[in-house]
């Protein structure tokens, strides 16, 4: 850690899809179609960074198993809320275009230690 910078506070939205039996889950959808989708809804209300996350092991999907993770990141709380606010119904609206299941969705403060 560099303590002549002090950390940074930024905000992290992250998107949890848990598997179901009998689900379905369209990664290259994902990671492609609604990723330019999220991108080009939130870049104009300050995102930051979008990362889709594909879980690749170990063994077979089970119930309960994280099979895919997003991130995106804010300047700070206030405008990932506003974001979501703006940009939400859109965007879950694409979900049923590539997966059965439903995302649970955490707001985070991240303090961002440079090295």
């Amino acid at each position: 850690m560099n303590p002549s910078h002090p950390p940074a506070r930024i905000a992290k939205v992250t998107g949890i899809y848990r598997w179901v039996d009998d689900a379905r889950f369209d990664h290259a959808y994902y990671e492609t179609t609604h990723a330019a989708l999220t991108t080009e809804l939130l870049a104009p209300l300050g995102l930051l960074r979008f990362e889709c996350d594909r879980t690749v092991g170990p063994g077979a999907r089970q119930a309960g198993d994280v099979v895919a993770t997003s991130n995106a990141y804010f300047p700070s709380v206030e405008a990932a809320g506003k974001a979501l606010v703006a940009a939400g119904a859109r965007l879950a609206a694409d979900i049923p275009n590539y997966t059965s299941l439903r995302p649970v969705l955490h707001l985070s403060e991240v303090v961002v230690h440079e090295v």
